[in-house]
């Protein structure tokens, strides 16, 4: 089962924080705000920010560019070892 998953990408665009940062954090992720330059909660390891999805997602967030982008994300997640 993944890590990171389209859901995870869905919440961090919704998030009305724009400091808003995907991390993992004892081996599950989630959606946390961050101050600028933060690096999130203690121990967690930051995988994307609301900012880098939405420039990510430059001509639109349909659900397939979600859905891939959460699977490129979740494979270099666990080529870290997370």
């Amino acid at each position: 089962m993944p890590t990171i998953t389209p859901d995870h990408l869905h919440a961090l665009l919704a998030s009305a924080d724009r400091g808003a940062a995907l991390v993992v954090v004892g081996g599950r992720a989630t959606v946390v705000p961050t101050e600028p330059g933060g690096d999130g909660p203690e121990g967690a390891l930051v995988i994307t920010t609301r900012d880098a999805v939405i420039a990510e997602l430059d001509t639109g967030a349909n659900e397939e560019r979600i859905e891939a982008l959460a699977q490129r994300l979740d494979v270099a997640l666990d080529s870290l070892g997370g």
